[in-house]
């Protein structure tokens, strides 16, 4: 088992500069515990590529279960609880008095203490999902005491903790690995893929002037010797990988890069922390047409825009690298773990003269979408309007419009600000019914958030695809799971229900118990609303349960019911 433990040593504690101190692993006096008392095993780590965003912390197992004890990592207080269907679920934001913050997202529940304050919250707001700011002091944490318990809350997909640390009142979170601790980890990364990028008016990597794959092979040495490319003009490198530590399966990021030219550091990518300000920028960062086609992660060690991402600790010319016909150059990139395994990958590059064989694609359109301006397209059946830099590039889209469809594109960039579609009634048939969706596939849809102003019924959105008109005219499902009408209760911790909706799905719900509000507690990914029987719950002998469900259109369900006590 991987046992991960966070320890620093403390030598200067000072106000917001202790973020950068504390990193000091040279000091003697630890500060940090482990957020488990369980060894912790790393389902993904810092900065790892995900869809849209640098992953912010560390994702640590909770041997598939929920339920065990979250720890303070320090003495503090909770400055921010949040509850949210979605994206991190339960979370606690604990600032510690050294102007550091920890995170603990996708919880299970809280600890009595903060259980109870937010229950007051909730109620008072009549919802259970809720954001909460607590007075500095009023929630005080300490070290090695439980704060909440492991769950697979919001976007989670299987129960784990995911753990961050950032600087207190700053939108920087910082890779928690750097603390000093011990790890069992004596692997280094491992090479998937090797690509080279010409770049520039008549560049192109083995006559070719579209992105080209490099084959290599391992020496018994250890070190990745790649196949002599021959260029002409400029290029620069792309790679896949991954890092694994021992006794664990999963496949995490890379958090160090180095490209050298001649033994000279041309480019290099170190995952210590990042911007919330700057994480969209991950598609700067990746191949995303590549990403889009294939459905894997390239890395580009090339600044794609003008801002360059804080991840980039040194860059020469944006990564390009350019030479000279018949010059050679050794391109040497090498992939670092945080306890300095590594792996090396040497890449004999050839100055030529020859003419590309293969022609990159100029590809243009009637509608273009450029880089600095807004675009607005009136259709036959709607409209388009695009913001300034609603891309990371100049692009050109081919638009197809129909009665009920709007065509943009295909997903082959990635969307930086959204853009507004539109549907005009003058030319397709609405009702108070209709709405926006985009397609997923033949027969597949998914609601995408609609406006209805007079003619008009609009959508913003940052996915390039298919829209087409919907209608919606089927109220939500509610099916009790662990009671039945007329049943006592008497022994009851909780009551459960299923609530489905198969078109927009569910916008709102309400659940009232002798025509008081009760919380309920929604589970999107089981379909599940739960209310736990507790101190607020005032029941009677005879005790009328009603929940009530509107989707995204306004169809509504209600259940109503008779519980015996």
């Amino acid at each position: 088992m991987k046992t991960v433990y966070f320890f620093i040593i403390l030598g200067i504690l000072f106000g917001q500069t202790f973020a950068q101190e504390a990193l000091n692993k040279n000091a003697s006096d630890s500060l940090y515990s482990p957020p488990l008392n369980i060894p912790l095993l790393l389902a993904g780590n810092f900065g790892e590529l995900r869809s849209d965003h640098f992953h912010s912390g560390l994702d640590i197992k909770t041997k598939h279960q929920q339920g065990l004890k979250v720890f303070s990592i320090a003495d503090g207080y909770i400055s921010r609880i949040k509850i949210s269907h979605w994206g991190y679920g339960k979370v606690l934001y604990v600032n510690h008095y050294n102007g550091t913050t920890s995170v603990y997202a996708h919880l299970q529940k809280f600890s009595p203490e903060i259980e109870n304050f937010v229950q007051e919250k909730q109620y008072a707001n009549k919802s259970f999902t809720i954001q909460l700011f607590p007075k500095k002091d009023s929630l005080k944490v300490n070290k090695e005491v439980p704060i909440a318990y492991s769950g697979n809350s919001g976007g989670s997909t299987a129960p784990h903790l995911h753990f961050e640390m950032r600087k207190t009142g700053t939108p920087i979170a910082i890779n928690p690995l750097q603390f000093s601790y011990e790890v069992l980890d004596k692997t280094p990364p491992t090479l998937q893929k090797l690509f080279a990028y010409p770049i520039g008016q008549n560049s192109h990597v083995n006559k070719s002037e579209n992105k080209v794959q490099i084959s290599f092979k391992r020496t018994p040495e250890g070190i990745y010797q790649a196949n002599p490319i021959e260029v002409k003009g400029s290029f620069y490198i792309g790679v896949k990988g991954y890092d694994r530590q021992e006794l664990t399966a999963n496949k995490n990021g890379i958090y160090h890069y180095k490209l050298s030219v001649n033994d000279t550091l041309n480019a290099e990518i170190k995952l210590d922390q990042i911007s919330f300000n700057e994480t969209k920028g991950i598609n700067t960062l990746i191949d995303y047409p590549h990403l889009i086609k294939n459905r894997e992660r390239i890395v580009q060690i090339f600044q794609q825009n003008k801002k360059t991402l804080s991840i980039f600790k040194s860059l020469k010319n944006k990564g390009i690298i350019s030479l000279k016909p018949k010059e050679t150059i050794d391109v040497r990139l090498e992939l670092i773990d945080l306890h300095g395994n590594n792996i090396r990958i040497e890449i004999p590059v050839i100055g030529t003269l020859n003419e590309a064989i293969v022609k990159k694609t100029l590809f243009k359109t009637p509608f273009p979408v450029l880089f600095k301006n807004p675009a607005h397209y009136k259709l036959t059946h709607g409209s388009l309007y695009f913001p300034a830099n609603s891309f990371y590039e100049d692009v050109y889209l081919n638009l197809e419009t129909s009665r009920d469809t709007i065509k943009v594109h295909k997903p082959m960039w990635a969307v930086k600000k959204p853009f507004t579609l539109s549907f005009n009634s003058k030319n397709s048939a609405f009702s108070k019914y209709s709405y926006i969706a985009y397609r997923l596939g033949s027969k597949s849809f998914i609601y995408s958030s609609t406006k209805k102003e007079g003619e008009w019924l609009s959508t913003k959105t940052n996915k390039l695809g298919t829209y087409v008109i919907q209608q919606d005219s089927i109220p939500p499902s509610i099916r009790p799971k662990n009671f039945k009408g007329n049943q006592n209760i008497r022994n009851y911790q909780f009551l459960s229900l299923e609530i489905k909706d198969q078109e927009t799905g569910i916008d709102t719900y309400t659940g009232s118990l002798n025509g008081e509000w009760i919380l309920m507690e929604y589970e999107p990914k089981t379909n599940t609303l739960t209310h736990h029987i507790g101190a607020r719950t005032k029941l009677k002998k005879n005790n009328e349960l009603k929940i009530e469900v509107v989707d995204m259109l306004g169809n509504t369900q209600v259940y109503t019911t008779l519980l015996l006590l």
